[in-house]
């Protein structure tokens, strides 16, 4: 079995077999941990010996259902290299972290099927086998929800169902459209990604398809409109499933529109882009702003990772070089910072029962280790130098400055407000008056400080050698430029 087949079934079949048998939680959580650290091991393995000018690597192919053109396809680039290896890192840190706290054997098991229905996302070249893949990382989150959620979870969990299905939906008929009409002009079926660039649509038929996907897309970002489940959704849901959805499915949707409307629909994505690229600095000022009313820790933490997911959206329909790379960037940085902090969020509310700001005072205090790494990753989010957000963000406004003057200092200018609303949550929860929640609030654990130390250091290392991970990025980048403009190196 090839690397990229393991990283996809051993995690899913692992729960299959977990789910069929009746085997005691704490065997579950040792399974649970060895299958993950070996993905983490092949993913680590597959990134050392990636080539980045190759245009697809480790790719497969087998006819699967022949009449129809439907096959496993499967490869990995530069963008995709970035999402599988997150998945890979965070998804056993967030066993190490969580290993105390949670004692529910569906929880393990969603959690591996996620992990192996976003591979199969990210890596599928075939639109079938990725509507497939989309679907299966979908569901366990929603269970994930219902039955391990807080407050109103199961209407939450149900809203959340619904506007992925409907968005789901969408996308399948823009996949079916693109099918038929690719039969239509070559006289058989074909669900492959690079067979399907190759249909000729109309400007009303490219629109309607563009449509189809983009509202897939949005909503598992979320951009602005249709982000009304989010902050709701992240409120209600267990930890690992938050923590899932932002580091790992948001960046996923983000990817797709590289991946599939870059590719199959060059020409309508160019026409539209400066239409996305006002609504993602909307999204930056409008979900900005909205983090800095919320009392609420995870709400304002689900508003601030949509407001930097906009600007991943606008580095990418920028078209440039530095656009795309540093947006590529900007997802696995994002995913590393809002990871560790949805972890500390869960280890807070283990300690305090509270979410909110007001009681939550003065933790710098009585725990400093847990303040440090706190306030380590929350600088980090909104890139302070040496960090790997500083980089991607300076990528993203040097692209925005190239593209135009005025988006550029828009760009730059909004970025501020993430500054904003993270000093002041910094304020409210480290700093002031000990509350009584917070005045026997135990300091960082060793699992937990083994399992944030990774992600501090992947934060680092990204931010001083930037060089070794976008060389992994560019080749891919530039092959998507408009113009083919030089090197971010040279």
């Amino acid at each position: 079995m090839s690397v990229l087949t393991t990283l996809i079934f051993l995690p899913i079949v692992t729960a299959l077999i977990l789910f069929l048998t009746r085997i005691n939680i704490h065997i579950v959580k040792v399974i649970y941990m060895i299958v993950t650290f070996i993905v983490m091991f092949l993913a680590m393995k597959l990134y050392i010996h990636f080539d980045p000018n190759s245009p697809m690597s480790w790719v497969e192919f087998h006819p699967w259902i022949v009449q129809y053109g439907i096959a496993y396809h499967i490869g990995v680039d530069g963008v995709s290299l970035g999402i599988v290896m997150m998945n890979a890192i965070i998804m056993p840190l967030v066993a190490i972290a969580l290993y105390k706290q949670r004692d529910k054997r569906g929880y393990w098991i969603n959690l591996l099927f996620v992990q192996g229905g976003i591979m199969g996302a990210v890596l599928s070249l075939d639109l079938m086998l990725f509507y497939l893949f989309w679907e299966v990382m979908l569901l366990p989150i929603f269970f994930m929800i219902g039955l391990f959620g807080y407050n109103k979870n199961h209407f939450f969990a149900m809203k959340f169902n619904m506007y992925t299905i409907f968005g789901s939906l969408m996308m399948l008929i823009s996949i079916l459209y693109l099918a038929v009409a690719y039969k239509t002009e070559f006289g058989s079926y074909s669900f492959d990604l690079y067979d399907l660039k190759n249909t000729h649509l109309n400007s009303v038929e490219s629109l309607f398809v563009f449509s189809g996907f983009m509202v897939a897309f949005a909503i598992k970002i979320p951009i602005f409109p249709f982000h009304t489940w989010l902050s709701d959704t992240y409120r209600s849901a267990p930890i690992g499933a938050v923590i899932v959805m932002s580091a790992l499915m948001a960046k996923l949707g983000a990817y797709a529109i590289w991946r599939f409307l870059f590719t199959l629909l060059e020409k309508t994505s160019h026409e539209v882009a400066n239409y996305f690229i006002a609504l993602g600095l909307f999204g930056l000022i409008f979900f900005g702003i909205s983090a800095m009313s919320q009392t609420h820790l995870k709400r304002m933490f689900a508003l601030s990772s949509a407001s930097h997911l906009s600007l991943i959206v606008v580095g990418f329909f920028i078209y440039d070089v530095y656009g795309l790379t540093g947006s590529s960037y900007l997802i696995v940085a994002h995913a590393l910072s809002s990871s560790a902090l949805f972890l500390m969020v869960g280890m807070m509310y283990e300690r305090t029962q509270s979410h909110y700001l007001e009681a939550l005072g003065g933790i710098a205090t009585v725990a400093p280790r847990f303040a440090f790494f706190f306030a380590f990753f929350a600088l980090s989010i909104v890139g302070v130098p040496l960090t790997a957000g500083f980089v991607a963000e300076v990528l993203i406004i040097l692209g925005a400055f190239d593209y135009n003057i005025y988006v550029g200092f828009i760009t730059a200018t909004t970025i501020l407000i993430a500054m904003l609303f993270m000093f002041k949550m910094i304020s409210s929860v480290l700093y002031g008056k000990v509350t009584q929640a917070t005045q026997n609030f135990q300091d960082l654990r060793f699992h937990e400080f083994i399992a944030l130390v990774p992600l501090a250091l992947l934060v680092v290392a990204m931010g001083i050698f930037p060089n070794y991970f976008i060389k992994k990025i560019e080749p891919t980048a530039l092959s998507y430029t408009v113009e083919k403009k030089v090197s971010i190196h040279e």
